[in-house]
């Protein structure tokens, strides 16, 4: 699901089968994009396999922006969610987008993009 070109992929959890389900509700040129971008398969198999330290260390560059992204958009689900829902007790504040432990779920998505830097 996340980061087709890149082959950034995640472990099976409720957060990202809720993301690939709402797909459903994007425009359809939105899905047709990202369905175009997982037809054309990831460029880490040819990064990987070229042994180019250049090759890697630009493509490395990438998924370091994508997981400072992730960190950022952490940062912005606890800060604007997370503790803003804490301040009523009727607003539950464990769970976010569709019901998900949403901040488990950031935090996981962030490591386990760090973890497709190449060594």
């Amino acid at each position: 699901m996340s980061g087709p070109m890149l082959g950034i992929g995640h472990k099976e959890d409720l957060l990202r089968t809720y993301l690939v389900e709402m797909r459903t509700y994007m425009p359809p040129s939105h899905r047709e994009f990202l369905g175009s971008l997982e037809a054309r398969g990831s460029v880490r198999p040819f990064v990987e396999s070229a042994n180019d330290p250049e090759l890697t260390e630009l493509y490395n560059a990438c998924v370091e922006q994508v997981e400072r992204f992730r960190s950022l958009h952490l940062e912005y689900a606890a800060t604007y969610v997370f503790r803003q829902a804490q301040t009523d007790a009727k607003n539950p504040h464990a769970v976010g987008t569709g019901g998900t432990p949403f901040m488990q779920y950031l935090k996981k998505h962030r490591d386990e993009t760090a973890l497709h830097v190449l060594r």
